[in-house]
């Protein structure tokens, strides 16, 4: 089962795509903020990182950023 970690601070949105991807079987964690997103990554095996570009403590590209040095993990904006 494939790992994602969904980074989106709408949590409306985030509950709804979270609700679909588990339906298909993956296996997802949500992170509301950069600082949340980062330990999740740092404290997980991640298949793939779905990136909103704005969050209330930056901005996706910034976390992409912190991503890229560490890992080549695919990642969707």
């Amino acid at each position: 089962m494939a790992t994602i970690l969904l980074v989106e601070d709408d949590e409306a949105l985030a509950m709804g795509i979270e609700y679909s991807l588990k339906n298909e079987d993956f296996n997802v964690y949500v992170g509301n903020t950069i600082k949340e997103s980062k330990k999740i990554f740092m404290e997980n095996p991640i298949d793939l990182i779905l990136l909103d570009v704005t969050l209330p403590d930056g901005n996706g590209y910034d976390l992409c950023k912190y991503i890229r040095e560490k890992s080549q993990v695919p990642i969707i904006f």
